[in-house]
C-alpha cells in the first residue's frame, strides 16, 4: 500500500511540473474530477496520519466528498466522472518541491480514484485550512502499569528496636529489630490511558537493615516485636554490635510488584522494588565489669 502511494506521489509531482511549465490547464477545466488543473483548490477537511501516510478527508457535502463515495453517482455513467477517491496529503515535502499552490496554511493533496476514464495519476489540488487530527497515542500496557506503580504510595517503615532507639544499645548483646506492622500490608493502585487500565499490586517481602558500621541484616519479614512479658522469646531479626560508637541505622522494605491489565493483553511481574528508607541514630555502649576479690584474697 505504501509503495502505491509513493508511486502516485512521484508521478503526480512529474505531472505538476508539466503544469507549471505550461500555464494552461492540463485538461479542459471544468473543476471536477480528472478535469482539474493543478491550480484547483479545496478548503477545509481534516488531515490524519496513519501507518506512515497522511490522508485528507474532505468536508462533508463537498464535491470531493462525493467523489470519495465507493459507488458511482446515480444516473447515466459519466466517463469523465471519478468515484471511490482517496486523498493523500503531500505535506511540506510536496510544497517544497512544487511550491505554494494557494492561501496558507494549506498543502497539496493527491487523489487516487476509480471509475471509467480515470487518468492515473490524477492531478493534485491545493487544500487550504485543513486541520490535522490529533492522533491518540496508544501506550503500551506495561508503560501504563509503570505509571500505576508511581501511585502505590510505598511508605517508609517505622523502625522499632529493643532496647528502644532512644536508649543505648550494648556491645555483645543482641538488639531486636522490627518494623511497625502498619507497613507490612499489600498495596494496589490503578492507572488508565485511553482504553487500557492497569492495576499494580505491591507486597512486602523483606527488610534490609544497614547497621551503619558496614554490616547489613536481611529479615524475611517485618521482624517480631519484643514483648517484655516473654523474656525468653527469640527472634530471627536481630544484630549484635561488636564495638561501641554512634551509628546511622537504615531500614528499607523491598516490595514484590505485579500488574494486570484491562482493555489490552498484558500482565506479569515488575520485579522487586525498594521503597523509601527510614533511618535513626543509635548509640552503642560497652559495659565493663570489675571483679574485686572478697575476704582479702
Amino acid at each position: 500500500m505504501r509503495t502505491r502511494v509513493l508511486s502516485v506521489f512521484l508521478l503526480s509531482l512529474a505531472s505538476v511540473l508539466v503544469f507549471v511549465a505550461d500555464a494552461g490547464p492540463a485538461w479542459a477545466g471544468d473543476g471536477y474530477g480528472q478535469d482539474n488543473s493543478a491550480g484547483a483548490q479545496a478548503s477545509g477537511g481534516v488531515i490524519t496520519v496513519q501507518a506512515g501516510a497522511a490522508t485528507w478527508t474532505p468536508p462533508e457535502g463537498s464535491k470531493w466528498a462525493k467523489e470519495a463515495q465507493a459507488d458511482p453517482p446515480p444516473g447515466k455513467p459519466n466517463p469523465n466522472q471519478p468515484y471511490g477517491c482517496t486523498y493523500t496529503a503531500g505535506g511540506p515535502s510536496a510544497t517544497a518541491t512544487i511550491g505554494v499552490g494557494g492561501p496558507q496554511p494549506g498543502q497539496w493533496v493527491f487523489p487516487v480514484c476509480a471509475g471509467p476514464g480515470v487518468i492515473d495519476p490524477m492531478p493534485p489540488f491545493w487544500v487550504t485550512g485543513a486541520q490535522p487530527v490529533v492522533a491518540a497515542v496508544q501506550l503500551s500496557p506495561v508503560v501504563v502499569a509503570a505509571e500505576a506503580v508511581k501511585h502505590l504510595g510505598l511508605s517508609s517503615p517505622v523502625i522499632r528496636m529493643a532496647p528502644p532507639t532512644g536508649r543505648p544499645q550494648l556491645v555483645g548483646v543482641a538488639t531486636w529489630l522490627w518494623v511497625d506492622s502498619a507497613t507490612w500490608r499489600t498495596l494496589s493502585a490503578s492507572a488508565t490511558a485511553g482504553p487500557v487500565t492497569t492495576t499494580a499490586v505491591a507486597a512486602p517481602t523483606r527488610v534490609v537493615w544497614d547497621m551503619g558500621d558496614g554490616s547489613t541484616v536481611t529479615c524475611d519479614g517485618p521482624g517480631a516485636p519484643y514483648d517484655p512479658a516473654t523474656p525468653n522469646a527469640t527472634t530471627d531479626c536481630s544484630y549484635t554490635w561488636p564495638a561501641p560508637g554512634t551509628f546511622r541505622v537504615t531500614a528499607t522494605v523491598y516490595w514484590s510488584v505485579s500488574w494486570t491489565a484491562q482493555g489490552a493483553a498484558g500482565g506479569g511481574t515488575l520485579g522487586v522494588q525498594a521503597g523509601p528508607a527510614s533511618a535513626v541514630n543509635v548509640v552503642v555502649e560497652e559495659s565493663q565489669a570489675i571483679n574485686t576479690p572478697s575476704g582479702g584474697n
